[in-house]
């Protein structure tokens, strides 16, 4: 069994990650607002900006279920009495703390390759 510290620092970084997320996901927005061109529509969008903005989505619903699941599996709470279940519960939020940062990983990756190779291939 981890002790309650470590449980508690390894939520307060997963926060951090999710409040970054938002931020990443709400930064297009205001830079969308201030641009030339205006799209009438979210749908007039290309299709890799709309894979990317589902994708930032996703990741915050995922952090959002893994800040419940860290609350609910950590030592300092009373939710559960079992301490196996409590221990699967914070194996669980961990994991999907860690599928919240690869899909961040999937759309930082992914954007740069396509302007890239738009730009070799005009």
């Amino acid at each position: 069994m981890v002790s309650a510290g470590i449980q508690i620092l390894g939520a307060a970084l997963g926060i951090l990650g999710w409040i970054g997320a938002i931020i990443v996901c709400a930064i297009p927005i205001a830079r969308a607002r201030c641009s030339v061109r205006c799209n009438d529509s979210m749908l007039a969008l290309s299709s890799d900006m709309q894979a990317a903005r589902a994708l930032i989505i996703l990741s915050i619903v995922v952090g959002v279920l893994a800040i419940l699941l860290s609350v609910a599996g950590g030592q300092c709470t009373n939710c559960g009495e079992d301490p196996a279940s409590k221990t699967k519960v914070g194996i669980a939020a961990g994991v999907m703390f860690i599928v919240a940062g690869v899909l961040c990983l999937i759309l930082s990756a992914g954007r740069p390759h396509t302007i890239i190779q738009n730009f070799y291939n005009p």
